[in-house]
């Protein structure tokens, strides 16, 4: 996709492009994400929501939305602090985010506001200390989990 196909999007939600050869990058505001997410959906082609994945960047949090479509891609980037990991679900919007979303909340303790899962554990054991930093947290350090877990 070119930056001139998401250039109105980005212009009516307050985001930036970044184009590269393959793949392009709409860097939104987190109150933004459902609207550049279900705005990337509409367009032709691009319907595919492949994963969404998360970043530990210190004191903030990344959340990309990757949609594919052959060999192109469009990535919807936004960040949370990591003081607040709070963001609007597209789960009502994009029904395959609800299982992406439900990973990233474990993995990285981003509440997904909306989601059914929200509160929920998809891949946590039911053991984990809910005292303990979500485990691909920068903080996380997992010999005192498993100690937490009585696993050591």
């Amino acid at each position: 996709m070119s930056s001139e196909e998401l250039a109105p999007l980005a212009s009516r939600l307050g985001g930036t492009i970044n184009a590269g050869p393959k793949t392009t990058v709409l860097s939104v505001p987190p109150d933004r994400v459902v609207e550049a997410c279900t705005g990337v959906s509409s367009l032709p082609g691009w319907y595919h929501l492949s994963t969404i994945t998360g970043m530990d960047l210190g004191q903030d949090i990344a959340i990309l939305y990757h949609f594919w479509q052959g060999k192109r891609f469009v990535q919807v980037r936004t960040q949370i602090p990591k003081s607040a990991p709070r963001l609007a679900s597209i789960s009502g919007a994009l029904t395959a985010g609800t299982l992406y979303e439900a990973e990233i909340q474990d993995l990285l303790g981003v509440a997904f506001e909306g989601n059914p899962f929200l509160g929920k554990k998809l891949l946590l054991p039911d053991v984990y200390p809910p005292d303990a930093p979500p485990p691909l947290r920068k903080e996380a350090d997992p010999h005192r989990i498993k100690k937490m877990m009585e696993l050591e």
